[in-house]
Formats: C-alpha cells, structure tokens, sequence
C-alpha cells in the first residue's frame, strides 16, 4: 500500500485512514518512525499508549512471585554486605 499525505508549515503529517486502521494506531498514541537502509523512506510502526505499557507491566508482575519488601534497615544492610563480598574479592 501506498499513501500520500502533505506536511503543514509546522511538520504535522496526517496518517493516512488506511494505514490508522491498519497499525491500530489511536489519537494521542506516539508513532515510531525510522529511515530505511537507503535513506529514500520513512518506516512506520506503532508507538505504545500508556495504558498499554502498564497493562503489560502489571501482567508480568502478576507472574512473579510475591515477596515482602525491604525495609529501609534491611536495605541498607544488604547493600553492604554486597559491598563488603566486593572488597573481599578484589
């Protein structure tokens, strides 16, 4: 397929109906747009909503197994004991 569009004086460029159908693309979504090898076109993919990212995000927390937080202390007394394993290994 292929479309034409015209860019206004301020670089906005109206995606085609066709191709918004097509990428699924929804108003306000970012899309990513690289050259091809040859410099001689624009490729054209859909960007991620928000919505969608933590969708996903929330799916794969929802595999992990649930642990309990750390604490500040035990933060802090993790950390060092990684820094201390380091310093006896250099």
């Amino acid at each position: 397929m292929k479309y034409e569009s015209t860019m206004t004086s301020k670089g906005t460029v109206t995606v085609p109906a066709p191709l918004r159908k097509v990428l699924k693309l929804e108003p306000g979504q970012k899309i990513q747009m690289q050259l091809d090898k040859n410099g001689g076109s624009i490729i054209m993919g859909r960007g991620v909503t928000m919505e969608q990212l933590e969708k996903v995000r929330d799916e794969i927390l929802s595999k992990l197994p649930k642990r309990k937080p750390l604490t500040g202390k035990a933060l802090k007394e993790a950390a060092a004991r990684a820094w201390a394993d380091g310093y006896r290994n250099e």
